[in-house]
């Protein structure tokens, strides 16, 4: 039997072009149909890690502010090294003209803001040699481009605790420190 005479069985076959764009066409439909669930998903993470980088923040210099018994501030910063102009740039921790710790600005675009009870915008927050927070009770918010509905909220209290947001009035908007609900920017 020569080679042009012979053949490949039956169940040897390749795809042909059409079952492959098929299968392309479906992959594609379901892949736009994922996006904007992933992308959603994508937001939320951020935020939430954002926010509990926050967290973290408040509580760690009130320890040191403990710890050192001293007054511990946290401001906003530009680059990292002295007091800046917006949150979303970044913040550090000072020992009063030494940095302890700095982060650097939130990605996504988001934004950050600390306003006190009163909704004055804030630059800083002190803790004292206690922990305490006095003249600083107020709220932080994070938002991202979906604005209020997804917002993010911190509110301090005169002692210094850090608590998240909650929606008490079961509207689906988180709260400041006053009953408000959260705005963003």
């Amino acid at each position: 039997m020569n080679a042009k005479t012979q053949s490949l069985p039956g169940h040897l076959r390749g795809y042909t072009l059409v079952e492959m764009l098929i299968v392309l066409a479906i992959v594609a439909i379901l892949a736009s149909l994922a996006a904007p669930f992933l992308i959603a998903v994508a937001q939320d993470n951020r935020l939430a890690t954002q926010i509990n980088l926050l967290v973290g923040t408040l509580q760690f210099a009130r320890t040191e502010a403990i710890k050192r018994g001293t007054t511990i501030t946290v401001c906003r910063s530009d680059d990292g090294t002295i007091c800046g102009s917006n949150w979303k740039n970044g913040w550090i921790i000072l020992s009063g003209a030494t940095v302890i710790k700095s982060y650097p600005a939130l990605s996504g675009n988001n934004t950050l803001r600390y306003n006190l009870s009163g909704n004055t915008a804030q630059d800083r927050i002190l803790f004292d040699s206690q922990g305490f927070s006095l003249n600083y009770t107020g709220t932080w918010t994070l938002c991202d481009n979906r604005g209020t509905s997804h917002a993010h909220g911190l509110n301090i209290a005169n002692t210094g605790r850090v608590i998240k947001s909650r929606d008490t009035n079961g509207n689906g908007l988180l709260e400041d420190v006053n009953g408000n609900d959260l705005s963003c920017p």
